[in-house]
């Protein structure tokens, strides 16, 4: 896997290891606020990550007590500008910079696992709805925080919620800013999972999926993202067609082979 190049100043570290990338904000004594040189890491490194062709999946967290505390609000609000460029375009995209913070994650062909500790508030919340797991410690503290500060989730969480967590308690969440524990974030159906430590519980599903046929991990997360919005007709007709490119490809008689001879599989990667 090639190395994603970023400043000796960035506020972000990014490992890479066996076809899993580490993505950790690094901005611990802020809980790692969003200020505008960790936004503008972090849409960077999505970009890059949409070039790494042997990429099987990727875990997003934070480093220190927190995952993300949300967006400096201090820091980001006192120059217009910053909030021009936010609200700008995202070439490519039909959404805005800010959403593509949290949506520029189900963008990518692999599967993005947040692993949440300590605080995950506003916009720290919608980046891992972003994702398509997330693992959160039991006691970790998550809120739909914005409408403290006057204003609405503007990062995709009409987008990113749908599906998880029902209208009415994300309409209580949102109007409320109420605190959850982990723990109830689980109920609620904000996480996927709780874990007593959740980077090593990420960690342990990416390598799963590395053992899983690439072709058929990519499939199947855009089968179950990409058809949300669709009609049954649409769906079935899409669930046929990414299966026809499955069924007697390399990487699918590899799957087999492997299974029958009871060994590690050898995949094929891009």
């Amino acid at each position: 896997m090639s190395t994603l190049s970023l400043s000796s100043s960035s506020p972000l570290e990014v490992t890479q290891e066996n076809g899993v990338a580490e993505v950790i904000l690094s901005r611990p004594d802020q809980h790692n606020s969003l200020n505008m040189p960790l936004i503008e890491a972090l849409l960077e490194v999505i970009q890059q990550l949409h070039g790494q062709r042997d990429l099987r999946a990727v875990i997003l967290t934070g480093a220190g007590a927190s995952f993300c505390s949300g967006l400096d609000v201090a820091g980001v609000m006192a120059d217009p500008k910053n909030i021009h460029y936010l609200l700008s375009g995202c070439d490519g995209y039909p959404h805005n910079k800010v959403q593509h913070l949290a949506l520029g994650w189900r963008s990518l062909s692999v599967p993005v696992i947040a692993a949440i500790q300590g605080h995950c508030y506003g916009g720290g919340l919608q980046i891992a709805l972003g994702a398509d797991l997330r693992v959160a410690h039991p006691q970790s503290k998550l809120s739909v925080m914005e409408g403290r500060w006057g204003i609405i989730p503007d990062m995709g969480l009409s987008v990113t919620a749908r599906g998880c967590v029902r209208e009415d308690l994300l309409l209580r969440l949102t109007l409320t800013a109420e605190i959850l524990s982990g723990d109830e974030a689980l109920q609620a159906g904000l996480v996927t999972e709780t874990a007593a430590e959740p980077l090593a519980r990420a960690r342990e599903v990416a390598a799963i999926l590395t053992q899983r046929s690439p072709d058929m991990v990519k499939a199947s997360k855009r089968l179950l993202r990409d058809s949300y919005t669709q009609t049954d007709d649409e769906r079935l007709a899409m669930e046929e067609k990414l299966q026809k490119r499955l069924l007697g490809s390399a990487n699918q008689m590899e799957a087999v082979r492997a299974n029958l001879e009871k060994r590690a599989p050898h995949f094929k990667t891009e």
